[in-house]
């Protein structure tokens, strides 16, 4: 891959800060509007979707300053390290988020999760036992998802997740060089 004057580290960098940055932008308008709206199945594939088609245009656009070629090999690269920096952008936020913007946030998280569960639950015809221990896994999973150290332990399965998203955004941005059947 020819860098043509450009600074690999710099440009993933910046790349992955506006990635991370938009998600940013986009919570803290939910946060302000409603942050119920959050929580819905909804709001994680449109958060999702953004992240995507950021990492792919982004990509593209690397790709095309970089004289239009990259590897698949390449082009993951720069997608799971883009969406690395993003990711440690987001766990930064979170947690200042739920310990110094709003700490009571974990907690309404928590009661509104719980109020959706129970809902489902019983119009499944679940039984009351059935209920209650999903529910102690639902506030063992949200406390140990708001604190600053459960943030932290979960990022091996983000990152996980990231590298798989990688090899999706990578198939979009990747751009082989035609290879000629012509024998010379």
């Amino acid at each position: 891959m020819e860098e043509n004057n450009f600074n690999y580290q710099e440009e993933v960098l910046k790349a992955g800060l506006l990635v991370g940055f938009a998600s940013i932008f986009i919570a803290l308008i939910t946060y302000i509007i409603n942050f119920e709206i959050s929580l819905e199945w909804w709001y994680g594939l449109f958060t999702l979707s953004v992240t995507i088609g950021l990492v792919i245009y982004l990509g593209i656009n690397f790709r095309t300053n970089i004289g239009g070629y990259m590897s698949y090999k390449e082009s993951f690269k720069f997608s799971f390290l883009v969406m690395t920096v993003s990711y440690v952008i987001g766990i930064i936020f979170n947690i200042v988020l739920y310990t110094v913007i709003d700490p009571g946030l974990p907690e309404v998280i928590k009661q509104i999760t719980i109020e959706k569960t129970v809902e489902m639950m019983e119009g499944f015809g679940s039984s009351d036992e059935v209920i209650d221990a999903t529910i102690e896994g639902v506030e063992k999973g949200i406390d140990d998802s708001t604190t600053p150290m459960g943030l932290i332990k979960s990022s091996p399965w983000g990152l996980l997740f990231l590298a798989l998203l990688s090899l999706l955004t990578s198939a979009f941005i990747k751009k082989n060089r035609e290879i000629s059947d012509r024998v010379n």
